[in-house]
Formats: structure tokens, sequence, C-alpha cells
């Protein structure tokens, strides 16, 4: 199984290590991304500094090459788990690229929605993003040039920037509490969560503490083959 990574800008590879860092994403660059030892494979495609319709033809290109590069290398797409990496303060095409990966890569039983960055005093309680503890709307960040936004609820921001194709209420939400419990009892109760879920289902994940994490991973991990999460 393989994670591939598409960022939308270079701090994200800031992050990690002992894995392949592409800046292109043609068929043999990434069939040689694909056979790396790593688990991680990252593409920086760089998409936050290019306008909606440029940025969505750029993962249409990673998406096209990478069914290629599958294909020549044996593999199937579910053996890769996507991960469309934006920006902990909401910055960026973080609903537009998701919906475009699932029109050229899925269909996936739901898009998980984790903004959170703890390290960096980023998380989610309640389905709010907050920035060391202060609602993410409320600070400078919000009020980008580009990609301002009225709310730190993610459903609501969902809604927002989705120009109301994502409905607020549709929105599910995995707590922390199903995460805690997961990491005191085990994963069954959250992989059941998880294997309900259908139809590209938009979900937002709370997130506090790497456990809760560790465990949403651990959870998806076990349903690899069974379901498809972006």
């Amino acid at each position: 199984m393989k994670v591939v990574v598409i960022d939308d800008d270079p701090t994200g590879s800031q992050t990690v290590h002992s894995c392949p860092l592409l800046w292109r994403w043609d068929v043999e660059t990434l069939g040689q991304g694909l056979r790396h030892p790593s688990p991680l494979l990252f593409l920086l495609a760089d998409t936050r500094a290019l306008t909606p319709v440029a940025a969505a033809e750029r993962n249409r290109r990673i998406a096209a090459a990478l069914d290629q590069a599958l294909q020549q290398e044996g593999l199937a797409r579910d053996q890769v788990i996507l991960v469309s990496r934006g920006d902990s303060t909401l910055r960026g095409h973080g609903v537009l690229e998701p919906v475009v990966l699932e029109e050229c890569f899925g269909p996936f039983d739901a898009t998980f929605h984790v903004p959170a960055f703890l390290e960096g005093g980023r998380t989610t309680v309640n389905g709010v993003q907050s920035l060391q503890g202060e609602p993410v709307h409320t600070t400078p960040f919000a009020q980008d040039r580009l990609f301002g936004f009225s709310s730190s609820d993610l459903a609501c921001w969902l809604e927002e920037k989705s120009d109301g194709a994502i409905a607020a209420a549709s929105v599910q939400r995995i707590t922390r509490r199903e995460l805690d419990a997961a990491c005191a009892a085990g994963l069954p109760l959250l992989v059941d969560r998880l294997r309900r879920l259908a139809r590209n289902a938009a979900v937002v994940v709370d997130a506090e503490r790497q456990e809760q994490l560790t465990a949403l991973a651990a959870a998806v991990r076990t349903l690899q083959g069974e379901k498809r999460f972006l």
C-alpha cells in the first residue's frame, strides 16, 4: 500500500522524511516513486499558487498520470491511499481539489476533511477549526484576499466554499469521543463507523492529539481493499 500526497504548497513536505518528493508527475517519474520502498510518495503540485481553473486542471493531469503509472506497475487504485494536502488555516482550494480527484480517481466512499496541524497549534474540536484555541475565522488568515472565509465550523466552511454543493447539514463528523474510545478500547467500533460510509460522504474529523489521528489511520488501513477514502 502506498500513500500518495498531492501537496498544494511547499510547506507540507517539510513535515515528512525518508520518502520521495517529486516536482514533476510524468508517468515515468511517478513509476519510480511508486517503486521506492517508502510507503509515502509526496508530489509538490503547488496548486495554492494557481487559479481555481488551473488548480483543477493540474489535479486532473496528476490523477491521469498516476492511473497510467499504476497500470504500468501492475497496481490497482485501491492499493493507493490518496491525500490532498491543504492548509491548516483553511486557505487554498481545499474543497475544489478533492472534488476534482473524486471525479478523476474515484469513486470514494468518503472524503475526510482533517485540517488539524497539531504541531502548529491548529486543532479541530466539535467540528470547529482553531489556531492556538481561537476559532480560525477570527484570525487574519480568514481575511486572505483570495481564500477568505466566514466560519470556523468546518461543515459551514464546506458549504461556503462549495457554493452550497456540500450542504452543512449533510456533513458527518468523526468526533473526539469516538476517536478517544478507539484509543482506549480498540478499533472495532471506529472501523464499523467507517465501513458504513458511502457515496463520497463529506466527513469532518476532530483532532486534538496525535493518538486520535493514529487511531483514524489504523481504521482506514483496516478497511484497505474494502473501502476507498480520500
